[in-house]
């Protein structure tokens, strides 16, 4: 499936995946709807194509990524700590995978520590915010992000 970036006119730009046409797509109508992520089929003016494409309504880029780390749980005071596997991440959140389920909830701190697979093996100990749990899949927001800490990963997003 395509997956295209909507910018701030609502307006995105796809590829016919048959005849390779481009062509902008007007996609105010989905902005309005909860979700960053919508799905559509898009029908190519070109060739008359009709295919799937995600439509992603994120305002900063995320980078899919495979990185072994761990969590320690900060607020409301528990004494959870483990092992995750961070999933996805940008300058503003991260999702990741805790090895067993534990029962975090929207609103929960937690300091996660991770090394980044660069060249200088950057070693990230960052505080998130949860946003929001699906079993053992988390989404944070980054709490409290020194100088530093958003350069090294803003670097690596582009890499």
């Amino acid at each position: 499936m395509r997956k295209v970036l909507v910018n701030e006119k609502n307006m995105a730009w796809v590829t016919c995946e048959k005849c390779s046409n481009t062509s902008s797509v007007d996609l105010s109508n989905l902005s309005k709807i909860s979700g960053s992520i919508h799905i559509i089929n898009y029908k190519c003016v070109g060739c008359a194509t009709v295919f799937e494409v995600a439509c992603e309504f994120r305002r900063v880029n995320r980078k899919e990524v495979s990185l072994n780390g761990s969590f320690i749980q900060q607020q409301p005071m528990e004494d959870y700590a483990g092992r995750i596997e961070i999933i996805d991440i940008s300058k503003t959140g991260i999702k990741f995978k805790t090895r067993v389920k534990y029962n975090f909830k929207p609103g929960y701190i937690l300091k996660l520590t991770f090394t980044l697979n660069d060249g200088r093996k950057t070693n990230v100990n960052q505080i998130i915010e949860v946003k929001w749990v699906s079993g053992q899949i988390i989404g944070g927001e980054f709490k409290n992000q020194d100088q530093r800490t958003k350069t090294d990963i803003g670097f690596y997003l582009m890499t």
